[in-house]
């Protein structure tokens, strides 16, 4: 199935598959991009909305609580004015009453949050006291003490731990006589200075509505209230709500209120997907204040976010395609170009050749195949040539065949005549040397058996004892059983030549040079030992490398030649043996070791 889906793609131009594989990749980027943006940005909205909700209703809780505070700091004040103090200990006289209202009115006119103030100082000897009551225009009535006590107002009073109460005054309570006003009041009892005993009830309050206006602005867009934890409300943004349970506002026209208890009306106002609800309790009065905001206005601002956000998609979408098309004739034009160059070169045109700017994968790619041709060209000159000089070197080999049947006759030649006058020593000296040749010759083959390696060495071995009459002795051993081991000619011979003038000539006698052939595991090892000075450490770590050449072309001449003797030997065992090592030890004052080590089986070439 699949295979039958992509051939017909395997046929279509590079530029198309491109196309068709880059730009639905480079939308659905987009697209993945566009809509992510979106569901963050839409998230940012909400929190910051969320945020800047709390915010209000914080700043709103704190005012609420300044008021708080300054309400229960003039309710100190009174504790601590003596003569309020005096007006409640030592009788309710018009003087005395004249006094508190001349010392507490201005505090109640330049006050911003006490509007009024009602004391019911306790009876004494059954006669009912009078209740004292201002407010910010002058004296003012209230009902009773004994009418007071059986509101609910007081009912609360006596069965809070606190030993006050924060509550709101309906204007239908006529306690304050002829107010209309809800207010908001503090509630809590008056003591004796002195021992701390009740003396009296103290109500300070401040209209619903002023704090209301102090609290909220008009160009307010969410709606804001504050309730207690009755779920009515006691200041608002709205406010013909003051007064009101949570559940007569706007937000719950499509409830059922009737069902709905106004203490959990704020539960489920936050359960309502349609308004945005945020809250924060004082710790003070124990209210909350409530910001409520209508989600839909936010949905036209996500609206709004995601016209803008798919509008770019549309306009980054098409200018991809533009872009991806444009690339593609950049990719696809120069191997076009190549491609016909190609085809040219294919009918026998070697002068063919291709120039692309800038030196990126496709400049180099033109320089390459512009290489390539050039080659090509130069290796089917080289082929005609090496055609003719192939001929030349054949008869060159015809002619060349003469000179080893010319040098054993001639050197055989030389044997004879030594024989002939007795010279034993002469007729030795031409045979070896008649050996030396004919077996490095090896007939033109570059294998030997290693018993013919072994020979050549003691032939050559037996002219150097010649040369050094008293200076050396040399001892071969060689296991019967490896002497048919094929192997490259030449491998030992020039060792034992190294040893020759390195431990041999420089000594002054007693020379001995051992050469080895023995088996070990799986495999063959060659060795060529002498007790010549041996070499310096660095030197020893120099031929062992894996190549001799470059370390060895600042020496002397004997050691550079030497060094390139061994980089030959190196080079044929890694040419012919897949494992095979080459190691040199050697100590300064102890002679050297050479040792080869080829694995049996191991040869690749006919050995």
């Amino acid at each position: 199935m699949m295979r039958s889906f992509f051939t017909p793609f395997r046929h279509i131009t590079l530029q198309r598959k491109l196309l068709t594989l880059v730009i639905p990749l480079l939308i659905a980027t987009v697209g993945i991009t566009g809509l992510y943006s979106y569901y963050i940005a839409s998230g940012e909205v909400v929190d910051k909305l969320h945020q800047s909700q709390m915010n209000m209703a914080i700043k709103t809780k704190d005012q609420l609580d300044y008021f708080a505070k300054n309400t229960l700091s003039f309710s100190n004040y009174l504790f601590l004015n003596p003569t309020v103090q005096s007006m409640v200990m030592n009788g309710d006289t018009q003087q005395r009453r004249d006094q508190v209202f001349k010392n507490l009115l201005p505090l109640m006119v330049t006050g911003e949050t006490i509007q009024s103030l009602v004391l019911y100082p306790s009876t004494k000897d059954d006669v009912p006291a009078q209740p004292f009551a201002i407010t910010q225009t002058g004296i003012a009535s209230a009902i009773s003490l004994e009418r007071f006590m059986k509101t609910r107002y007081y009912e609360r009073l006596a069965n809070t731990e606190s030993g006050q109460i924060w509550d709101m005054f309906y204007p239908s309570d006529g306690i304050l006589l002829g107010d209309t006003h809800h207010k908001i009041v503090l509630v809590k009892p008056y003591k004796n200075f002195y021992n701390y005993v009740r003396s009296g009830l103290l109500i300070i309050g401040m209209d619903a509505d002023k704090l209301s206006k102090s609290l909220y602005h008009d160009d307010e867009e969410a709606t804001q209230f504050i309730m207690n934890d009755q779920g009515t409300i006691l200041a608002s943004t709205d406010l013909r709500m003051i007064g009101k349970p949570i559940t007569m506002l706007p937000v719950f026209d499509q409830m059922n209120t009737a069902a709905i208890e106004p203490a959990k009306g704020l539960a489920l106002l936050k359960e309502n997907e349609h308004y945005i609800v945020s809250d924060s309790l004082s710790d003070i009065t124990g209210w909350r204040t409530v910001v409520i905001q209508d989600r839909s206005k936010l949905v036209l601002e996500l609206k709004h976010i995601g016209s803008v956000t798919f509008s770019i998609m549309a306009i980054v979408t098409l200018i991809t395609i533009v872009v991806s098309w444009v690339i593609a004739r950049i990719i696809t034009n120069p191997m076009k170009k190549l491609m016909f160059s190609m085809r040219a070169l294919q009918t026998g045109d070697f002068t063919q050749r291709v120039h692309f700017n800038g030196n990126d994968e496709i400049g180099r790619l033109g320089h390459l195949y512009n290489t390539m041709v050039g080659r090509i060209k130069t290796l089917i000159d080289d082929v005609y040539a090496s055609r003719l000089k192939q001929k030349e070197a054949e008869l060159k080999a015809l002619q060349s065949q003469i000179n080893p049947h010319f040098l054993y006759n001639t050197l055989n030649m030389i044997n004879w005549s030594a024989v002939q006058k007795g010279d034993k020593e002469i007729s030795e000296m031409v045979l070896s040397l008649s050996q030396v040749f004919r077996l490095s010759l090896n007939s033109g083959n570059d294998f030997v058996e290693l018993k013919h390696e072994i020979e050549l060495v003691r032939n050559y071995l037996f002219l150097q004892k010649k040369r050094f009459t008293t200076r050396f002795n040399f001892e071969i051993d060689l296991e019967p059983s490896i002497e048919h081991f094929r192997m490259p000619k030449l491998l030992l011979q020039p060792l034992v030549e190294n040893a020759i003038i390195h431990a041999i000539e420089p000594s002054g006698g007693n020379g001995h040079i051992h050469i080895k052939g023995y088996t070990e595991d799986s495999l063959i090892i060659l060795e060529v030992t002498d007790n010549g000075p041996g070499m310096p450490e660095k030197q020893v770590y120099l031929l062992n490398q894996p190549s001799v050449e470059e370390p060895m072309r600042n020496l002397q001449t004997d050691d550079a030649h030497s060094g390139m003797a061994l980089a030959n030997i190196k080079e044929r065992l890694a040419l012919f043996y897949e494992q095979a090592e080459f190691e040199i030890v050697s100590k300064e004052g102890l002679g050297t070791r050479v040792q080869l080590r080829i694995k049996q089986g191991g040869n690749g070439n006919g050995a």
